[in-house]
Formats: C-alpha cells, sequence, structure tokens
C-alpha cells in the first residue's frame, strides 16, 4: 500500500605474544581482569529501531536481517514478523512473506492488520476465497476500520460481484470521506450496476480528492457518455489525458 551504522567496534586485535617489540620484549596478553568487556546485547527496542532506520534509508536487505534478529529472539514479536513478511513480499518472495503472517496469525488469531496483509499478499496470488475470509474476519473484528471495508470492496470488484462490492466501500466513504481511492472503487462499482448518477458522484468525488487520479477523470468521461452528455464527456476524456500525460 525513506544513517548511521550501528555496529559497535571490535577491540584492535592484540600482538603476537611470541613475536619481540620494538623494544626486544615479549607483549603479553593483558589479564583477563583488564580486558575490556563485551558489549551488551542489543535490546528488541534498539533493533526495532535500527530497522526502521535501514527500512526508511531504503536498505531492504539490512532491514531483513534485523527483524530475524529480532524473531531470533522474540519468535512471538507479531509486528516485527509482520513487517518483515511485507518486505519479504516486496523482494518478490510471496510465499515466503505468506508464511511469516501464518506465523504471525498462529500468535495473534485476531490482529487486523495482519489480516488485512495476509488477504491482499493471498489476493495477488488469486487465492480470492481465502483473501475474503480473512477481510471478512477483520471487518467483524473492527466493523469501523474504513481499510478494511476498502479492500473488502476492492475484493468483491474483482471477483466481479460488484452489488456485494457496494456496501463494504459506502460504509469506507462514511468513515473516511478523504479516501479518493475508496470512491473510485465505490464509482467502478455502481457503473457497473448501472446506477449512473452515484457512479458520476462517486467518480467526481475521487477526481476532486486525488486530482491526478487520470483513471477517476476516465470514469466520469464514460459516466457522462452513457448518460448522453458527450460534450461533458469529452472535456473529462481530455483531462484525463492531460494528467495521465504528466
Amino acid at each position: 500500500m525513506q544513517k548511521t551504522d550501528n555496529a559497535e567496534s571490535l577491540p584492535a586485535e592484540l600482538p603476537d605474544p611470541s613475536q619481540p617489540s620494538l623494544f626486544g620484549q615479549e607483549i603479553l596478553a593483558r589479564p583477563a581482569a583488564a580486558r575490556p568487556a563485551p558489549p551488551q546485547e542489543e535490546s528488541v527496542a534498539f533493533l526495532y529501531a535500527k530497522a526502521r532506520e535501514l527500512r526508511e534509508s531504503g536498505e531492504i536487505t539490512g532491514t531483513i536481517a534485523v527483524y530475524r534478529q529480532i524473531l531470533a529472539r522474540e519468535p512471538t514479536h507479531v509486528r516485527a514478523r509482520n513487517n518483515l513478511a511485507l518486505l519479504l513480499e516486496q523482494t518478490g518472495k510471496v510465499e515466503k512473506a505468506l508464511e511469516e503472517l501464518n506465523i504471525a496469525l498462529g500468535h495473534e488469531p485476531d490482529n487486523v492488520s495482519v489480516l488485512c496483509n495476509r488477504a491482499a499478499m493471498l489476493g495477488t496470488l488469486l487465492r480470492y476465497d481465502q483473501a475474503e475470509a480473512d477481510l471478512k474476519k477483520a471487518a467483524r473484528l473492527d466493523e469501523n476500520n474504513a481499510e478494511v471495508l476498502t479492500n473488502l470492496g476492492l475484493l468483491m470488484s474483482k471477483r466481479a460481484r460488484w452489488r456485494e462490492a457496494l456496501e463494504p466501500l459506502r460504509r469506507a466513504v462514511e468513515l473516511e470521506p478523504t479516501r479518493g481511492a475508496t470512491h473510485y472503487y465505490l464509482g467502478e462499482a455502481y457503473n457497473h450496476v448501472d446506477q449512473l448518477s452515484a457512479a458520476l458522484g462517486a467518480y467526481e468525488a475521487a477526481a476532486r480528492l486525488q486530482p491526478l487520479n487520470w483513471r477517476a477523470f476516465k470514469g466520469v468521461g464514460i459516466v457522462l457518455d452513457r448518460m448522453g452528455r458527450p460534450i461533458e464527456a469529452a472535456v473529462a476524456y481530455k483531462r484525463s489525458r492531460e494528467v495521465q500525460g504528466r
């Protein structure tokens, strides 16, 4: 749906005591009591902050490694496992990402964010039944979550179940009326069930909220054409082309 190397430096290697020094005397290893104490193990909180810094700087491989460090120490750290999954997906390892989310949900089966993320990944793999089950469960757990409802409506649209898409998308718009993408998806659903006035209003709201969303302007044009208003439709199509060409 952006640093600093925190590694602690190792103590310098001690000279070989079997070799003479510049002064012809042996350099013996220091007594154990005189040696510097080894660095304390980094806390999970420190590692999490380090992962965030690496992620913000675009160091995906390094971030993945740090999250694995966290999970080696705390296997039930659901947030770290969720974030690791998102990064694995980003690198094209969707099945590995799903494995991590499955483990996370084993620890917290009612975690709405993890359910949504797993549904999104299942959707990309065309496992729509499983994705739908996750989103419906998330919607039951948090019925006022606009993101969950938008994703549910979008999934229904992908399955060409346009009428079923309307209810969650309308509710999502009520909850968060400034979400341009939700208005656009709602316009798509209305258009496919021939509710043209409602579709036009939704597309226009999307275009107003997302002035660079060329698809929203195109949707306006399509609906105006269907309503027998070709001159206005031409203006919307022109605007869509202008935005797309930027």
